[in-house]
C-alpha cells in the first residue's frame, strides 16, 4: 500500500484515473459480489502499478472493497488478499530487487498496520450486522409469542400479565355465556375426511370469531365443533344479555347458509346463560395450560 512506481510530480495520464475509477464503481456493489469486487479491485490495482503511476489513491478504494469483503463473512478471502499486498511487495524487495531490510521492514509493517486498522474496520461492521440481524430476529419471535399469547388470553389479560408479577384472578358479578355446536356433526365428521372436517370447522368458527369481535365479545374456546363466547368480560358492560342474544341471531343465520362437505346444510342449536363467575387465575410459574385464564366457574 505504500507508494509505487514514479515520483509524486510525474504526470498521470487519463487511463491512470479511469483505472482508478474503476475500482471506486466496483466499490459501489461490493455488498452484493464482495469477493469479486475484492479480486477484481486488487486486479485492477496491480495493473495500475504495472504501468508505474505513482501515488497510492487507488489503493483507497482497494480498501474499502477489503473491508466490505471482511464484513461480508469472506475472510479467507481477505486475509488472503492482505497477506498478497503485505508479502509480494517484501519479497520483490528483499529478493528481486534487493533493499536494505530495515527500510523494507518499515515499509512492510506500515503496510501491515494498514491491512491491520482496514480488517479491524471491516469486523466492527461485520458485528455491527449481525447484531442488527439478531436483533430483528429477536423481534420476530417477540411478535410471534404476542400473537400466540392473544390467540391463547384476551387482549387486556395479556396486558395485565406481561406487567404483573401477580396471580391474575378477577370476579365478574354478571356475563353472559352462549355454548354453540353444530347438530349431528359428530355422527358425519366418521364420514368425512379430516381435513374436511378441519376445512369445514375453521371457515365456520373464523367467522364466529369476527362476529364476536365485531360485538365486542370474547371467546372463550372452542372444543371439537363446539363454540363458546362470552359478554361481560375480561371488561364489564351493562348490555352484556343483549349482545350476546345478537351473536346468537347472527350465528344462527351464517350456519344457515353452509353445507357439510357431503352437500346436507348444517344446523346449530344453542344455550344462552347467565350468571356470576369467576376465571380461573392465571400462574405466574410453570407451563401455562389450553384451560388457564379460558374457563368459567360458577359460585
Amino acid at each position: 500500500m505504500a507508494c509505487r512506481g514514479g515520483q509524486a510530480g510525474d504526470p498521470v495520464d487519463v487511463f491512470a484515473y479511469a483505472l482508478g475509477l474503476m475500482i471506486a464503481a466496483l466499490v459501489l456493489v461490493r455488498r452484493r459480489w464482495p469477493v469479486a469486487v475484492l479480486v477484481a479491485s486488487a486486479a485492477i490495482l496491480h495493473v495500475y502499478y504495472l504501468f508505474d503511476y505513482p501515488g497510492i489513491l487507488p489503493a483507497v478504494p482497494l480498501a474499502v472493497a477489503l473491508a466490505g469483503a471482511w464484513a461480508a463473512g469472506h475472510v479467507r478471502w481477505s486475509l488472503l488478499m492482505a497477506a498478497w499486498f503485505i508479502g509480494g511487495p517484501f519479497l520483490f524487495r528483499t529478493l528481486a530487487e534487493p533493499e536494505p531490510l530495515a527500510r523494507v521492514l518499515n515499509d512492510s509493517m506500515a503496510d501491515a498496520a494498514l491491512f491491520g486498522a482496514v480488517l479491524l474496520l471491516g469486523e466492527a461492521v461485520r458485528t455491527r450486522r449481525a447484531l442488527r440481524r439478531e436483533h430483528h430476529l429477536l423481534l420476530a419471535e417477540q411478535e410471534k409469542s404476542e400473537r400466540l399469547l392473544l390467540n391463547v388470553l384476551p387482549t387486556s389479560i395479556a396486558a395485565r400479565l406481561k406487567d404483573t408479577d401477580g396471580v391474575i384472578a378477577d370476579a365478574f358479578a354478571d356475563v353472559s355465556v352462549l355454548f354453540a355446536d353444530i347438530v349431528d356433526f359428530t355422527r358425519r365428521s366418521q364420514q368425512i375426511a379430516p381435513e374436511q372436517v378441519v376445512q369445514v370447522l375453521n371457515g365456520l368458527f373464523s367467522v364466529f370469531d369476527q362476529l364476536a369481535k365485531q360485538r365486542g365479545l370474547e371467546k372463550i374456546k372452542t372444543i371439537g365443533n363446539a363454540y363458546m363466547v362470552v359478554g361481560g368480560l375480561p371488561d364489564p358492560r351493562p348490555d352484556h344479555a343483549v349482545a350476546v342474544a345478537n351473536m346468537a341471531l347472527a350465528m344462527r343465520e351464517e350456519v344457515a347458509g353452509r353445507f357439510d362437505p357431503s352437500g346436507r346444510p348444517l344446523a346449530v342449536r344453542m344455550g344462552r346463560h347467565r350468571q356470576h363467575c369467576q376465571p380461573h387465575g392465571i400462574p405466574r410459574a410453570g407451563r401455562l395450560h389450553p384451560g388457564d385464564g379460558s374457563h368459567l366457574r360458577a359460585p
